[in-house]
């Protein structure tokens, strides 16, 4: 177990080395903050909303675009180089690769993420917002982004090229968030199964509303391990299949 564990850090490690080694963390970080900010504060001094609400939301949003970016090059640039059948010769689990290089991103995700903590100054020193919302946003955003790096680090598994993996990965995210409008075509007639419990933006909302449904909590978690399954798949199949 403890090498095991060693094994994921030294990834990790890596991993956070190259994002802060390369202009990555550096554009995407400012840009999150910088944005965000932005939309935060026109709600907050112009509208007079003091509440995380539009916040979370245009967060959610803005990680839909960014998260590809942090994703893209975790395996493409493996897959590219010809590095990955160097980790295949490695005692080192495809589990251990796919968790290093996912724990890296979600480490962007979640400094990302304090730093938009700066917000809650102005917000509790104009207003006077109850703590719970504003932690069940942050949960909530935490578990979408959480999802979207899992389904980044898929797509980049399957591609040697971080441009096409990025687009790839921003196309299937805009699919899981718009999947509720697809309730208003009535694709499947009157079966009676809604297109809403498949769609991020859906279970999202309910944190942003200040909720935390045990449901939408397993849906997270569970659809991060689905893409993480994929993308433990994706290895094997280079490694013994292609």
């Amino acid at each position: 177990m403890s090498t095991y564990i060693s094994m994921i850090r030294v990834i990790w490690k890596k991993e956070l080395h190259n994002y802060f080694w390369s202009p990555i963390a550096y554009i995407i970080l400012p840009i999150f903050l910088l944005v965000s900010g932005y939309f935060f504060s026109f709600s907050l001094f112009y509208l007079q909303v003091a509440t995380m609400t539009n916040a979370f939301h245009n967060m959610a949003i803005l990680l839909l675009l960014l998260a590809p970016a942090i994703t893209m090059r975790l395996m493409a640039e493996e897959n590219q180089s010809g590095s990955m059948e160097l980790l295949f010769t490695l005692p080192i689990s495809y589990g251990t690769i796919i968790l290093g290089k996912y724990l890296a991103a979600v480490t962007v995700l979640i400094i990302g993420l304090l730093g938009s903590l700066v917000f809650l100054i102005p917000l509790f020193a104009y207003g006077d917002p109850d703590p719970g919302p504003i932690l069940a946003g942050y949960l909530g955003i935490f578990l979408l982004g959480s999802v979207y790096l899992s389904v980044g680090i898929f797509v980049s598994s399957l591609s040697k090229n971080q441009i096409v993996a990025a687009v790839g990965t921003t196309g299937i995210l805009i699919i899981f968030w718009f999947a509720s409008y697809l309730d208003n075509f009535n694709v499947l007639g009157n079966i009676g199964i809604s297109f809403r419990y498949i769609s991020v933006s859906y279970h999202h909302g309910e944190f942003v509303r200040g909720i935390v449904p045990l449901a939408s909590v397993i849906y997270m978690i569970s659809l991060a391990g689905l893409f993480y399954a994929l993308s433990w798949f994706s290895l094997y199949r280079k490694r013994y299949i292609v």
